[in-house]
């Protein structure tokens, strides 16, 4: 990326991280303008408004996500398949995915990586035509996803999906579903929750997917069997430690191809961004199709 002046376009959600995004517009101004990146800032006020403006920006573009989950599944899903370029300015409440790809959520850190960082391409997923490059959860973890919305805000990221989970304990609800895997036999399940997962992390610090990678062209997918009260509780520790799939009522398994049929419709979140309630999922994994930005 030597020659002429490198311009990075930023897509901002000034609402994200409850207002942490908008404070920081100046010093990443500052920081990318030292290090001879020009900077155009392009404002969001709508869900829904950064594909607008990715979508109208050249091929071979650095867009860099500046805001939460949100933005970067909103920038994401419009450089997939194109030879658009995404860094990431973790500002959020969430900042998943800057985990997977190594970033980490320091911003100090995190522009360093858009100057100098290395291009990796990686892959994306789809499900009923929508894209996304975290993971898709169905059930449990969706409702959970929800919930954070309803959250005080003096609890943070974190804090809001442990109110969240602990307030959906009481009506818990196991869902039937019929699982297919990359077009194999029919699994059937009694299960809470099933997640589609590209990266290793949910909520902020939930590894729901400990071993995953962006870069083999499968997702790790996760389902329970049927789960009481007092087990999901039980398990929680052992999700926020990536130790829960020992456990004898937690399955799992990598395909490229997902199908998830429900009994009754159920809710469901694309990287914490809800999807509308339906009997069925059909996710599929785009190989290699994001280029990203990385240590």
């Amino acid at each position: 990326m030597m020659g002429e002046r490198r311009v990075a376009h930023l897509v901002l959600n000034p609402a994200a991280g409850r207002g942490r995004a908008a404070a920081c517009q100046a010093k990443v101004s500052e920081y990318l303008d030292s290090q001879g990146v020009g900077v155009e800032w392009h404002l969001t006020e709508s869900p829904g408004e950064a594909r607008r403006i990715v979508s109208g920006l050249p091929d071979g573009a650095l867009v860099v996500a500046v805001g939460g989950d949100g933005t970067v599944h909103e920038v994401a899903a419009e450089c997939a398949g194109t030879e658009r370029v995404m860094g990431v300015l973790p500002v959020g409440s969430g900042n998943d995915y800057v985990k997977a790809l190594g970033v980490g959520t320091d911003l100090r850190r995190a522009l360093e990586v858009v100057v100098g960082g290395v291009v990796r391409v990686v892959d994306a997923g789809e499900v009923n035509g929508v894209r996304f490059n975290n993971g898709l959860g169905i059930g449990f973890d969706a409702e959970v996803a929800a919930g954070v919305a309803e959250a005080p805000g003096y609890l943070g990221g974190f804090g809001g999906y442990l109110w969240s989970v602990g307030r959906l304990l009481w009506g818990l609800e196991c869902h039937q579903v019929r699982l297919r895997l990359g077009g194999g036999e029919e699994i059937l399940a009694e299960t809470i929750l099933v997640a589609v997962a590209l990266g290793t992390t949910y909520g902020a610090r939930f590894r729901l997917a400990p071993e995953s990678s962006l870069e083999d062209g499968v997702f790790d997918v996760v389902w329970s069997e049927e789960l009481s009260r007092a087990e999901v509780l039980r398990l929680v520790p052992a999700v926020l430690r990536g130790t829960h799939l020992t456990h004898p009522k937690i399955h799992f398994a990598r395909a490229a191809e997902v199908d998830v049929l429900l009994k009754q419709p159920a809710m469901a979140h694309v990287d914490g961004e809800m999807l509308p309630p339906t009997r069925e999922f059909r996710a599929r994994v785009l190989p290699r199709s994001l280029r990203v930005l990385t240590p």
